[in-house]
């Protein structure tokens, strides 16, 4: 009978820690979404109000850096892009140059986009 219950509660600890990661991993994907779209924001504000003035910001490339950091365990694919916004900013002048450089670039739209599939992906999992 020990054996029983000594099996039963592993089987349950088990079960708390499988539960627990799988919150934690939504709870990193909605900050690393949240971060995302801060960044977008920030973004599309700071073209708005400067008449799409392309000029090195180290606020925005900060943004786009926690964005990034926080992306990484979740897509390693779109953390590369947020890293590049990231990159970007600091030297928008250098990048603009390069054609080839500006093609890997997403769009502000492309990434509201991203932002978006993640949060209707967030939603269906919380129902």
């Amino acid at each position: 009978m020990n054996e029983i219950l000594s099996i039963l509660n592993l089987a349950i600890s088990a079960v708390g820690k499988a539960l627990t990661k799988r919150g934690t991993r939504i709870e990193k994907k909605i900050r690393a979404v949240q971060l995302m779209q801060k960044a977008v924001n920030r973004t599309k504000l700071y073209l708005n109000e400067s008449n799409d003035n392309y000029r090195p910001n180290a606020q925005l490339s900060d943004l786009w850096n926690e964005a990034f950091a926080a992306m990484m365990p979740i897509d390693q694919s779109l953390a590369k892009q947020l890293n590049d916004q990231s990159r970007f900013w600091i030297e928008p002048d250098v990048w603009l140059l390069e054609e080839s450089a500006m093609e890997l670039q997403p769009t502000l739209k492309e990434l509201q986009d991203r932002c978006d599939a993640i949060i209707i992906e967030l939603q269906k999992r919380k129902n």
